[in-house]
């Protein structure tokens, strides 16, 4: 009974987790997506629709698609690919993403939500700061039993994180103990 009542604790202390992490989705984020939407509609811009659409989908799967234990790597790239849409929106011609996607990934599974926190952070410190131009590279490739996911982003040398070096932020410590 104890080792089992264990298990359980350990399995709600992750949906907890997992939940917190969706949640995480960075309020500026939203707020700017939204403020950028609204400018677009004054505009009359035929973009508006597409931005709508990009953040409804954002949300969806965010709130209803992550419940599962696994999902499929595809919806997670989705995820990816209409993040970075909006937020070249937000940065425009400053910002260059290379999204590079290689090898199998068709019926690859995993974890909801585990990519995303480290795409989300590579905007956050290595474009958020930035006052010049900004990149952000991420290579995804995968193999037979095997995914290899690099991100790399132009944070400049001379812009420390809030945080020291060896602290890690929530949302990594979250994706850390998923994997465990």
């Amino acid at each position: 009974n104890s080792q089992r009542m264990n298990q359980l604790l350990a399995q709600q202390k992750l949906e907890a987790e997992l939940n917190f992490l969706k949640s995480q989705v960075h309020p500026h984020f939203l707020f700017n997506t939204l403020n950028n939407l609204y400018a677009l509609t004054l505009k009359k811009s035929e973009k508006s629709p597409e931005v709508v659409l990009k953040l409804s989908e954002m949300l969806d799967y965010m709130l209803y698609e992550c419940n599962s234990e696994k999902i499929s790597l595809k919806k997670e790239i989705k995820l990816i690919k209409n993040y970075i849409s909006l937020e070249r929106l937000r940065y425009g011609n400053r910002l260059k993403v290379d999204f590079n996607i290689s090898g199998n990934i068709a019926d690859k599974q995993i974890a909801p939500l585990l990519l995303f926190p480290f795409v989300e952070n590579s905007f956050k410190h290595g474009v958020g700061n930035n006052t010049g131009d900004a990149w952000i590279d991420i290579d995804l490739h995968g193999e037979k039993h095997n995914l290899s996911f690099i991100i790399a982003n132009g944070k400049p040398a001379n812009i420390k994180n809030h945080h020291s070096d060896n602290v890690e932020g929530i949302g990594l410590k979250n994706v850390n103990q998923r994997l465990d």
